[in-house]
């Protein structure tokens, strides 16, 4: 069965190798702008450049999961979300705000909150 959002150009080049699921969820998000989308995108990215991989899903963790104390989540890996998350989301996240991001719920509102009016509608 064919996904139901198509995937753009700028997505098939900036998320070659990774899972379906995630390069659905950012489709999905780029079609429509619907916030569980992102979420799921958010998630699936986040989930995607953690080593070792989480024993199960990131979407079955509560919120309150922190992301360097409990997942592994290291600086490098942040930088490269952020920059991630700018390129397909368009969502400019400040350092300022960064250093408070402690648990996923924090850096899904964080990602919510910094994304253009174009798409945050």
């Amino acid at each position: 069965m064919a996904d139901p959002y198509p995937v753009s150009e700028k997505l098939r080049t900036t998320l070659r190798g990774f899972p379906a699921a995630t390069i659905a969820a950012c489709a999905e998000f780029e079609a429509t702008g619907d916030r569980a989308a992102l979420d799921r995108a958010v998630l699936a990215l986040v989930e995607h450049h953690l080593s070792p991989p989480p024993p199960r899903p990131l979407s079955t963790y509560p919120g309150s999961t922190k992301l360097v104390a409990e997942l592994g989540l290291d600086s490098i890996t942040m930088v490269e979300l952020v920059f991630l998350f700018e390129d397909l989301f368009g969502a400019k996240l400040p350092q300022d705000k960064l250093v408070a991001v402690v648990t996923i719920d924090d850096l899904r509102a964080l990602v919510q909150a910094q994304l253009p009016p174009r798409v945050a509608s």
